[in-house]
């Protein structure tokens, strides 16, 4: 199962989610065409400069799609519960030693 979401740029808030699940009989190559203008009817109905459209392949909820990518929680925790939501990654901004910066 896959999950449609839209989430509001602003914010973080997810205004919009949909299961999409590949019907009896589809083909997986129907199935990837169907999802993907769904995705595209989508897209038109929501502001593109406010909100963005994620498609969360093989999960069943937005929790698990948060579990599984922590950089787009809202909250500013981690998968692990490690505030600032990076689990000893890089926070926003941040270069690893040795990065090379124009300017």
């Amino acid at each position: 199962m896959d999950l449609l979401m839209v989430r509001e740029r602003a914010t973080g808030r997810f205004v919009y989610t949909e299961r999409l699940e590949r019907r009896p009989g589809e083909t997986p190559w129907e199935y990837v065409r169907r999802s993907v203008r769904r995705e595209g009817w989508i897209r038109t109905r929501f502001d593109a400069d406010a909100t963005e459209v994620i498609v969360g392949w093989g999960v069943d909820s937005v929790e698990d799609f948060l579990r599984a990518n922590p950089e787009y929680r809202s909250d500013g925790r981690s998968s692990d519960g490690d505030p600032g939501g990076t689990s000893g990654g890089l926070q926003r901004g941040e270069r690893l030693e040795g990065d090379i910066v124009d300017g």
